[in-house]
């Protein structure tokens, strides 16, 4: 070869590692280091991802962007491999001058002399910052906050990967009364602990445990890990192993509690998201007959019961489509000036003969199908939308506690209360027959819908586990008492007792009552007796689709 085709091939050479090495700079972070780990070169992505100048950067050593986060081990790992002369490849957490944290997917590599001897090192790095974060995000969304378990996110997208599985669906019986006679504190620590003996009685098992919602537990298993014919004493066990434990809750004494559960496996459906549906319905079973477990089977579905509850789901989704859902609007009366001052909206559906169908039949169903917070948001822009010109009225919307956890629905109602020309006369009714679940939540709520003027009703009070700590707690206006106690007032000493010490409560906090199922003269003249301040009942009107 002659020296001009030597010259030429040479350059051409030159210009092509010159090339590369401007998409290489130009796309990732470059650095090199001495034997000694002392930085003699940094491109510029090093320097604008790092915020130090390469003044600052040559001369220091790596630990200068160095973040706590990152165990030393890693690096004596990324040390003890590019010294025997091989390619290290690893993510590394770094932080910038100003103390930012970034991320980044690094491969170091030791460049060698002719005589195979290491001269100095290489890494190549590229910012995968936002894709760490989006996984962490993801991560999150999977992963029950308060017991760290995987949630139901995680087990719907699990168990598609699981072959022949069995579950079994655990729940702690009457958790809802522990929660509200020792607190959510005390609450949180049963679930905590009851997280925590789950994972040691099950650690030499390979097995997928979930908290999906509340007091209630999954546990996967997969086909050869228990057999679906002699699983019931492995079950049993675990069940008396979690019950014989007691929990140190700083009372005066410990809290011990029972569990109820039901199993499914594969050969009851191929589509194996329905098998939690199976299970819990086992364990209904098996907690109405005083059994610490049962097997699914078909048997327990009535499937005229499911016929049923899908023709109401395509009803409901029907009417959304038509715009079938209506409010009616009850009256309230003041007993004070005997006027009607308030309204409270109630739901109905059109149905195709025009008659009015009740939430008896629909709401719950609505709820289990997802579309509860379609309805919510119907009803309270149809409400607003006819008392927006009638602002002599007040009028009191239902809201549930699904409602005020669903961030959709709260946004909204949040919204809408910035426009609304006088939000000091709308009221929504929290039912309290409902476990609240995130107190703080529920208060952040109240808090921020009050700031507009808004006033808060606690419903049905005096039903399940009236709690009169949530009723000081959350500020309320109003407390509507439950119909329940006032259909036998006359007759009945004890709810006429109870209501009585309801309204002496109230007025000592300033709060007002109001009397549901006011069905006739008699009532309406007992509870003005006893001093409440507001009637709502046949007696004062039945509820129509208009105002007067």
């Amino acid at each position: 070869m002659c020296i001009e085709k030597i010259i030429s091939y040479s350059h051409d050479n030159i210009k092509l590692l010159e090339a590369y090495k401007i998409a290489i700079d130009e796309t990732s972070i470059v650095s090199k280091t001495d034997l000694r780990g002392i930085i003699t070169y940094v491109n510029k992505q090093f320097c604008k991802i790092s915020e130090y100048s390469p003044k600052e950067l040559i001369g220091s050593t790596h630990n200068i962007i160095r973040h706590p986060d990152t165990p030393k081990e890693t690096f004596r790992d990324m040390w003890r491999v590019i010294k025997s002369k091989k390619i290290w490849r690893g993510v590394i957490k770094n932080r910038t001058k100003s103390g930012k944290t970034y991320i980044v997917n690094a491969t170091i590599m030791p460049i060698l002399d002719t005589d195979n001897n290491i001269i100095e090192y290489i890494a190549i790095r590229h910012d995968i910052t936002e894709l760490m974060e989006t996984k962490e995000k993801l991560a999150k969304q999977k992963i029950d906050g308060l017991t760290k378990l995987p949630n139901k996110n995680a087990f719907l997208e699990d168990i598609s990967k699981v072959k022949k599985p069995i579950l079994f669906y655990l729940n702690i019986d009457d958790f809802m009364r522990l929660n509200n006679l020792y607190g959510n504190r005390i609450g949180d620590r049963v679930l905590i602990h009851m997280a925590k003996l789950l994972k040691e009685t099950l650690k030499d098992m390979k097995c997928l445990i979930y908290r999906v919602y509340n007091d209630e537990f999954l546990i996967v298993f997969e086909s050869n890990q228990i057999n679906i014919y002699n699983y019931k004493k492995y079950i049993l066990d675990i069940i008396d192993n979690i019950e014989k434990s007691t929990i140190d809750c700083d009372l005066p004494e410990c809290i011990s509690f029972t569990l109820s559960g039901g199993v499914s496996h594969y050969l009851h459906d191929n589509n194996y998201e329905n098998l939690s549906l199976y299970a819990n319905i086992a364990r209904d079973i098996a907690k109405n007959k005083n059994k610490k477990f049962l097997m699914y089977n078909h048997n327990m579905q009535n499937h005229q019961d499911y016929d049923k509850n899908i023709e109401w789901i395509k009803t409901i989704k029907r009417a959304i489509k038509n715009d079938k859902f209506i409010p009616y609007f009850q009256p309230i009366l003041n007993n004070k000036n005997n006027k009607i001052t308030k309204y409270e909206s109630l739901i109905r559906i059109i149905d195709d003969s025009g008659k009015a169908v009740s939430p008896f039949f629909f709401l719950e169903i609505s709820k289990k199908a997802k579309l509860y917070s379609k309805i919510t948001k119907l009803m309270i822009d149809k409400t607003l939308k006819v008392f927006k010109d009638r602002p002599e009225y007040e009028c009191s919307i239902n809201l549930s506690t699904d409602d005020i956890m669903n961030s959709d629905t709260r946004k909204n109602i949040y919204n809408i209360l910035k426009n609304y020309p006088h939000p000091q006369n709308i009221i929504f009714e929290i039912t309290e027959t409902e476990e609240i679940i995130d107190f703080k939540l529920v208060n952040s709520f109240i808090k921020k819908v009050k700031k507009y003027g808004v006033k808060i009703s606690i419903d049905d009070f005096g039903t399940g586990y009236s709690n009169f700590k949530y009723i000081i707690d959350l500020s309320v206006d109003y407390i509507k008492i439950d119909g329940s106690l006032i259909k036998n007032i006359e007759t009945n000493k004890k709810s006429k007792l109870i209501v009585e010490a309801i309204i002496a409560f109230s007025k000592k906090l300033g709060i007002k009552t109001i009397v549901e199922f006011v069905s006739t003269k008699e009532i309406y003249n007992k509870i003005i007796s006893i001093g409440a301040d507001y009637s709502q009942g046949y007696y004062i009107g039945k509820p129509k689709p208009y105002l007067p």
